[in-house]
């Protein structure tokens, strides 16, 4: 739409925080400051000043004094409630800017606030700071094998190349632990989910996650990389990894929980490690074929592991982990 009508009150309140308490914004931690600006600016309009922080950005300090007159003017515009907003898709440079003489009192108070806002943000930020896939602000840069060495380096840091695409290093920009077979120390706690919602996604997944087992077993009997179907191919049964574990990880009064993001992780490195697998032996190199296959059997572990602790008696058997 070119232009729209604004009347929420509601959503200037929001706004209004940024004027009436500057004080109250600075004294927050970065990480609440800079959720506070992304959400304020997304109600008051679809793209907001934060977008100057986005990972693609290789200068996180690049930030015109025209593009801060133009958030400024758009802060100040629906404060104002006009008939006509500006198109959001419009670039700030095609904008007409005000004369200074032109320029409001409000205009000028929102953009000294907010070049000040970010001002302190980013100068507060640690000098490695980056923004995981999900846009977590993290203290660290994001790195798929940060956490687990082990983990395969053929992610793309944008997480794109994957089956699951929000999982544990799509929020945390961090690579997860294996979990031993069997064990409960991590994680901690599981997610509250109905047993008869267990039991109805065991009876209709579980000899399919069965089959995905044994599939990632075979794998590792491969001697070219023509014996091996592409990681995509049905007969590894690795979406239904992932059907199980939204049964088992996640309900409709819990959304998308930490854990159901662990389980992807654990899913989408095996799908990665058959890829690493069949490039390996492409390459001449059984070494690391044998090696992505150990890697691939741990993940798998560390899957069966997280829903065993959701398998109960009066859910089924338990599944068995493999060699």
């Amino acid at each position: 739409m070119v232009s729209q009508t604004h009347r929420a009150r509601g959503r200037n309140n929001n706004c209004l925080e940024l004027i009436r308490n500057p004080a109250r914004v600075m004294k927050r931690s970065n990480k609440q400051s800079v959720t506070l600006m992304a959400m304020v600016f997304s109600l008051c309009s679809s793209s907001s000043p934060i977008a100057a922080f986005s990972p693609s950005q290789t200068n996180l300090y690049k930030l015109t004094s025209t593009r801060l007159h133009h958030w400024a003017t758009r802060l100040d515009r629906r404060f104002e409630e006009p008939v006509e907003i500006l198109r959001d898709d419009q670039a700030p440079s095609d904008l007409p800017i005000s004369p200074m003489h032109e320029l409001s009192r409000r205009s000028i108070i929102s953009t000294a606030l907010i070049g000040t806002t970010l001002t302190t943000l980013l100068s507060a930020l640690p000098a490695k700071a980056d923004f995981a896939p999900g846009g977590t602000l993290l203290d660290r840069p994001v790195s798929v094998t940060y956490g687990n060495s082990e983990a395969s380096p053929s992610r793309r840091n944008d997480n794109s190349n994957v089956l699951f695409n929000q999982d544990n290093y799509y929020k945390f920009g961090a690579a997860a632990q294996w979990i031993e077979p069997g064990t409960t120390e991590f994680p901690k706690t599981m997610p509250f989910v109905l047993s008869q919602q267990r039991y109805e996604a065991l009876k209709k997944y579980g000899s399919r996650i069965k089959g995905a087992a044994d599939e990632i077993v075979n794998v590792g009997s491969a001697t070219s990389a023509a014996d091996i179907p592409d990681a995509s191919d049905p007969l590894y049964q690795l979406r239904a990894l992932g059907l199980l574990a939204n049964s088992f990880l996640a309900s409709e009064n819990t959304g998308t929980t930490n854990e159901l993001m662990l389980a992807r992780w654990y899913i989408n490195e095996v799908y990665l490690r058959i890829g690493d697998i069949k490039t390996a032996l492409a390459n001449g190199d059984s070494s690391e074929a044998k090696k992505s296959h150990s890697y691939a059997k741990k993940a798998m572990n560390s899957y069966l592991t997280l829903m065993n602790r959701q398998i109960t008696s009066k859910v089924g058997e338990p599944f068995g982990y493999i060699d």
